[in-house]
């Protein structure tokens, strides 16, 4: 019996080899809906800690929380406020879209099995694409402009990057702030980044934890040696006694696996698709997400949709197409870090807007 991939398939194992054509048209359009669908909910659960969905195309942010009371009048009231932290941002959209084709010989030869291997890559493609663009999101430390066909010159957003924009502290204050690090040293005991990181999130009067650091594979091994980190639990072992042990966990959320945790506070998620030197941390109890992802208003153009097109009767073109863009909202939610390097530098292949 073979295995399928898919959502949609997998209950069809039985009938993997079995020609499409020999009555299992039907079948298979709804497998190949139902993955789409499916695919569509983890991917939105996935992004939910990282960007939150809109068809706005800008918005003035605001700022919440500075200032203090101020001195009553004779009659006992205070003077009206006039909050003052507030910043624009806008957000891009931009088409992608994967594609396979058949003609009347391959269509009549066509199994569930190869079916269901085609949606499966055109989703994993999706899921590449997705990726691709929130990361450039998030490792860029420039804004740009993109140009809507109804609202014009959009100014296009990084986190915080050194700017005029100032924000709020839990201290009250208001500075200008930059979430872009980098460290020229490697990752060690004497060179630990983390608690620097922790201060750069948290000192922000919106941000909470949990605080995630989204790793790539190159600095797994440095940062699980340190003597500040603690590995995950294993479910199949039970630790000696005198052995700090970590009791707590949280979901991996984007990233491919949780590797454990690092004093003062800050959990370790390893995500492979990462640059080697370059890595990204998210307060997830932030009152808004990092980015925004904005899509169309029409709900049959929002998510990754199918689409069939025929042009003589005989081809056969089957779409599954996305369009979507992503930009800062919350500049101070998250922040990027670079290893490697004594000032932060956009890693090759994440300079926004990204060519495809």
């Amino acid at each position: 019996m073979a295995n399928l991939n898919t959502y949609g398939f997998v209950a069809y194992e039985d009938i993997a080899s079995q020609r499409v054509a020999d009555g299992n048209v039907r079948l298979v359009d709804e497998a190949i809906r139902a993955s789409v669908t499916e695919h569509n909910r983890q991917v939105a659960a996935a992004l939910a800690e990282l960007a939150e969905p809109t068809t706005e195309p800008m918005r003035r942010f605001k700022i919440g929380g500075g200032g203090s009371l101020q001195p009553l009048d004779q009659w006992g009231n205070p003077l009206p406020v006039v909050d003052s932290g507030q910043y624009d941002v806008a957000w891009p959209i931009q088409g992608g879209g994967t594609a396979w084709g058949d003609n009347r010989i391959s269509r009549a030869m066509m199994t569930v099995q190869d079916a269901d291997r085609y949606t499966f890559n055109a989703l994993m493609r999706d899921a590449d694409w997705v990726k691709r663009h929130v990361l450039g999101a998030l490792l860029d430390n420039t804004s740009y402009t993109f140009t809507d066909p109804e609202k014009g010159a959009l100014t296009v957003q990084p986190l915080a990057n050194g700017d005029a924009v100032t924000y709020v502290k839990k201290d009250g204050s208001m500075a200008a702030d930059t979430h872009y690090y980098a460290q020229a040293a490697a990752i060690a005991d004497a060179n630990n980044p983390f608690p620097t990181l922790h201060t750069e999130l948290s000192e922000h009067i919106d941000n909470a934890g949990p605080y995630v650091a989204y790793v790539p594979t190159a600095l797994k091994a440095a940062i699980m040696g340190l003597t500040t980190f603690h590995d995950v639990a294993d479910p199949n072992l039970r630790l000696g006694t005198g052995v700090t042990q970590l009791v707590g966990n949280i979901d991996r959320g984007p990233g491919d696996e949780v590797l454990g945790y690092v004093d003062p506070g800050v959990w370790i998620v390893e995500w492979s698709m990462l640059p080697a030197t370059h890595g990204i941390m998210v307060a997830r109890g932030a009152s808004t997400p990092a980015l925004a992802m904005r899509e169309y208003p029409a709900a049959e153009l929002q998510g990754l949709f199918p689409e069939n097109h025929s042009p003589d009767g005989n081809l056969n073109i089957y779409r599954l197409l996305r369009y979507a863009g992503f930009g800062a909202l919350n500049r101070t939610a998250a922040l990027a870090f670079y290893i490697g390097g004594g000032a932060y530098t956009i890693p090759t292949g994440y300079a926004t807007p990204l060519a495809a």
